[in-house]
């Protein structure tokens, strides 16, 4: 079976004319442009000659095959960021539609169900998805927070879904460096990141800045330079694919004559193993409290998402058999598959993005490295249908 490339390429041409105006792609979540890109996958879905549904909560659906028994999942999500690219999530998607057309030009006996999914809401916190594998937090505030995107406590139970699929497989642009800089054609992901976070208080004493000799200061932001020095030694200790940002840094009273007497900071650390990234954290603690006045508050850390081992070894097969180079690499960027894996067997295939730029309008993979890309997943789709 032969992937159609014009037609991948037209139908993300097609979906990318849904976009609010400005530079790049911005169809923000729950927004009108969103509720436009799904109804575009509804028709092409049904021009395609899969039946479709959408759920109570927006997820969409397209499917072939069986209409009894447990299938196959396979898609991405259609919303952006404001001003974001043509292919973060809307790749996947198109790419699974691509594989469903080929299956059904091939007039393919299918044993069980093939299911094209389009997910709501990915870059605001996974929502869709989440919804549809039963694990949206339901925090004290849920009901006021659905009434704000028009959903209730109903739509949310009425989308509960994932009981009718074992397997799920997306396709995503990387979003980094790895593939272009290894030269690889697929990235196989084994894992999505843990993701760890931090605020932190570093205390000093505010003075005048011409009367204070350097001797005699306690200047919070140079205690602030020295904790993040560290900080960074400590992750580049452990190696990839280890990672701590600092993104967000507040200086007070921040004034150019005054001694900085505060200092506040966000950190984000990502890897895939819980104790390794415990490791860090504690000696990151254990450096900034011995040294300096600190406070130090550690939100919930949420834990790595594992793909299967199945799956990745179908794509493995699938990208030998099509002569494409590959390479095992750990998601540092969240994505759909992180829920669906809890409910499922899951996997995610990664194509090359140019210099690693995404949610941006320079966004780029090329036509090749799509092809690869589709070619990977319908040979990985063909390997779940035989089992």
């Amino acid at each position: 079976m032969e992937i159609d490339l014009k037609r991948l390429i037209g139908m993300l041409d097609e979906l990318n004319e849904v976009t609010d105006e400005g530079e790049g792609m911005t169809r923000p979540a729950f927004s009108d442009f969103e509720d436009e890109a799904h109804r575009w996958f509804i028709k092409k879905c049904r021009e395609l000659g899969l039946r479709t549904h959408q759920d109570a909560f927006g997820n969409s659906f397209g499917t072939l095959g069986p209409e009894e028994g447990k299938g196959i999942l396979i898609g991405s999500h259609l919303d952006t960021v404001n001003n974001g690219g043509k292919f973060d999530g809307a790749l996947g998607v198109i790419t699974a539609l691509e594989v469903a057309a080929t299956l059904i030009d091939n007039k393919v006996p299918l044993k069980k169900p093939v299911t094209v999914v389009a997910f709501r809401a990915e870059e605001v916190g996974l929502i869709g998805s989440s919804v549809f594998t039963d694990l949206l937090e339901r925090t004290d505030r849920f009901e006021e927070w659905l009434a704000g995107i028009n959903r209730t406590a109903a739509t949310v139970d009425e989308s509960i879904g994932y009981e009718d699929y074992t397997d799920y497989l997306e396709l995503h642009i990387e979003q980094g460096k790895n593939l272009e800089t290894s030269g690889k054609n697929i990235g196989i992901v084994n894992s999505i990141a843990s993701l760890n976070r931090m605020n932190v208080t570093v205390h000093g004493e505010a003075g005048h800045a011409g009367t204070i000799s350097m001797e005699e200061r306690n200047d919070a932001l140079m205690n602030t330079a020295k904790i993040l020095t560290e900080f960074e030694r400590i992750v580049k200790s452990y190696g990839a694919p280890n990672v701590g940002t600092v993104g967000t840094l507040q200086v007070y009273p921040s004034s150019p004559n005054v001694i900085p007497g505060k200092v506040e900071f966000s950190i984000d650390l990502r890897g895939d193993d819980m104790d390794t990234l415990k490791e860090i954290i504690n000696q990151f603690k254990q450096y900034a409290e011995e040294n300096f006045k600190v406070d130090i508050v550690q939100n919930p850390a949420k834990a790595p998402a594992h793909m299967s081992e199945k799956i990745m070894a179908y794509i493995r097969e699938s990208c030998e058999e099509n002569g494409l180079s590959y390479e095992v690499l750990t998601s540092g960027a969240n994505h759909d598959a992180n829920p669906l894996s809890r409910r499922m067997n899951a996997g995610m295939i990664f194509i090359p993005s140019k210099d690693g730029i995404s949610h941006n309008p320079a966004e780029f993979s090329s036509d090749e490295d799509i092809e690869a890309g589709a070619k990977a997943m319908l040979g990985a789709v063909e390997k779940l249908l035989d089992e």
